[in-house]
């Protein structure tokens, strides 16, 4: 079942810029204070050097860089591959083609408040040739609103299914598209009590994506 998470949690290098600041280990995710980079306002790169995984298959699987928070991120690269210089707050980047058996994952950080570092998990995600993305739950007058996209190819259709609390809610089938084939769903007769929505995206009889998120509560008036 897919997605499959590698976490990329320890050891890193701490490498602040700065003369008067030596190198340090950490474990991520941490935010600037976790590092001991309280006092410190200035530039640090984090560095971890990870292996390939080992049961990844390049024909029938992609390998992801993802990262699920961060704050101050203004460089990430792979094996001295610039991924962006943009300044995010998550990312999440196809590395397939450039992973190695031997690899340097360095992420700079401007530390311009103690809020500053990668709090959100880092992990290399294996996932097959399309998947969910930006899937939202919202509660609405008429139930509840699912919105997301699936992107990538597909040989056919594939199966969406929508499970309340493990059990089924709506099916449908959708074909994924390179720039992401976006899905609004509208489910009726949702009790507060309701706590979980899971998606399933699934290739004949494969799970190729599946998502988990919790039902928002009712807003008091």
């Amino acid at each position: 079942m897919y997605p499959h998470r590698i976490r990329l949690r320890g050891p890193w290098e701490c490498e602040p810029i700065s003369k008067s600041l030596a190198p340090r280990r950490v474990t991520m995710p941490g935010r600037w204070t976790d590092a001991g980079l309280a006092d410190f306002r200035g530039d640090a790169r984090f560095v971890r050097k990870f292996g390939y995984p080992g049961r990844a298959d390049p024909a029938t699987e992609h390998i992801w860089l993802i990262c699920d928070g961060c704050t101050g991120c203004r460089d990430v690269r792979l094996n001295g591959q610039l991924l962006t210089d943009q300044s995010c707050d998550r990312f999440a980047f196809d590395v397939t083609r450039i992973m190695d058996q031997r690899n340097r994952l360095e992420v700079l950080i401007q530390g311009d408040s103690d809020e500053a570092g990668l709090w959100g998990e880092v992990a290399l995600e294996m996932r097959r040739h399309a998947y969910l993305a930006d899937v939202k739950v919202e509660r609405a007058a008429s139930g509840l609103v699912i919105t997301g996209a699936v992107i990538g190819i597909s040989p056919q259709p594939l199966d969406l299914y929508v499970l309340v609390d493990n059990r089924h809610a709506d099916y449908r089938t959708i074909v994924p598209a390179a720039t992401g084939e976006e899905f609004r769903i509208e489910l009726a007769e949702i009790a507060s009590s309701h706590q979980l929505v899971r998606l399933e995206l699934i290739h004949i009889s494969s799970i190729w994506y599946a998502v988990e998120l919790p039902i928002p509560r009712w807003h008091s008036a």
